[in-house]
């Protein structure tokens, strides 16, 4: 009888255990561990000199902590002359990678300085570094004139990545906060210039009701429609983070409802997705006792 009790009680702790795993994923509920917390990189394999006119063969390898990103969601090669980056060419690469590669070819025509920088975006991180490709033999002054832009983009590049990287991180930092949600900060740089977005839902509410957490998107002044919209949302310290899938209730309107556990301050990761778009802003929640 003994025996068969202790078999019971390991099949039901068997079932339990698989129940337990059914309801996380079910909840959208992923934990730390599971999630790369590394810095993402972004390492150039180009020529350093060329002649005129030749074709070359320009690579990127992309990767994260030891992983290699095969998932990049955008990989754009920028390339210019320089002094002349208000003429800057962009060129795709194809998706998606290949053991964390990203490759296009590219002629060069003229005799030359050149900057090549391919603009990464992956997994919520983008990174931008640059290289450059001598074409023949330019004159001394255009090599000293490249020298002192290579700097000064080196230097925005810098300023960039300070600014704008979308790492999935999430420093473990107390961020200071206003109850006016229209000082929430977007911790990971601005959007792009022509998008948008507007947050309807109160900075703060009270009581561990259920919560809907609204906002309205639009892109170049239009509604921007069909897009991919999660939301992350944890409270400092937590070793888990709650996935979301927002829903367009109407043209460039996302909803998506949210019961908090306990109160206090929620970060809330609104990532932003489409074609042509991968952009995250990040606001706060606070829940205050009744």
């Amino acid at each position: 009888m003994r025996k068969a009790w202790i078999l019971t009680a390991a099949v039901g702790l068997l079932a339990a255990c698989g129940t337990a795993e059914e309801n996380n994923e079910q909840s959208g509920v992923v934990g730390v561990d599971e999630i790369n917390l590394e810095p993402l990189e972004a390492e150039i394999d180009a020529p350093e000199a060329l002649d005129p006119g030749e074709d070359a063969e320009l690579r990127v390898l992309v990767t994260q902590g030891d992983e290699l990103v095969d998932d990049a969601s955008e990989v754009k090669w920028e390339i210019w002359q320089a002094g002349s980056k208000e003429g800057s060419e962009m060129v795709e690469s194809d998706l998606p990678g290949e053991e964390g590669w990203y490759e296009v070819s590219y002629t060069f025509e003229d005799e030359a300085v050149y900057h090549i920088q391919p603009h990464t975006t992956a997994r919520g991180s983008h990174v931008m570094p640059v290289h450059d490709i001598v074409v023949g033999e330019p004159d001394e002054e255009e090599l000293e004139e490249a020298e002192d832009t290579e700097h000064a983009d080196s230097m925005d590049d810098h300023e960039h990545n300070d600014n704008e990287d979308h790492d999935h991180s999430h420093d473990n930092e107390n961020h200071e906060h206003s109850h006016d949600h229209e000082d929430h900060s977007h911790d990971h740089g601005p959007m792009h210039e022509s998008m948008a977005l507007d947050w309807n839902t109160p900075a703060q509410v009270s009581g561990l009701d259920e919560v809907t957490i609204s906002f309205d998107v639009s892109w170049e002044d239009d509604a921007w429609e069909n897009g991919e919209v999660r939301l992350e949302i944890w409270q400092h310290g937590d070793d888990m983070r709650t996935w979301l899938d927002a829903e367009e209730t109407e043209a460039g309107t996302y909803e998506k409802a949210f019961e908090p556990e306990s109160y206090g301050s929620y970060h809330i990761m609104v990532h932003l997705e489409d074609e042509e778009v991968h952009e995250h802003i990040q606001y706060e929640l606070d829940v205050e006792e009744e």
